[in-house]
């Protein structure tokens, strides 16, 4: 295996990325070795122990909001014209402008009557 200089070396672990690619190209010409191989001398490229990510969901039973693609739903979210926060847990809601309205929070099952 050709050993680089450690002035190279050096070089190469300072460097970012994209400059790391370029010197590896100019002092592989100059031992005749190809980028790759200049970078495999490198401890950056050495595979680390990953850790395992849990990529695992929450059962979808846990989740109380389905998409309701009928007529009325969509005639609903057309008369939706302001945005309140629910005062018991803070979600955003959107409301049509009628007043006085009843509203139950989807989140938390607060039922709150607004008037203004």
């Amino acid at each position: 295996m050709t050993i680089i200089s450690p002035d190279e070396y050096t070089l190469l672990m300072a460097a970012s990325d994209y400059e790391r690619n370029l010197q590896a190209v100019n002092i592989g010409k100059k031992y005749d070795l190809t980028s790759a191989q200049i970078l495999a001398m490198l401890p950056i490229n050495q595979p680390a122990n990953q850790q395992s990510i849990n990529t695992t969901l929450p059962p979808t039973s846990n989740y109380r909001f389905e998409y309701d693609p009928s007529q009325d739903a969509s005639q609903r979210r057309q008369q939706v014209s302001q945005a309140i926060n629910c005062p018991g847990c803070g979600v955003a809601l959107g409301i049509p402008a009628i007043r006085p309205i009843k509203v139950t929070c989807p989140q938390c099952q607060l039922e709150s009557t607004f008037t203004e």
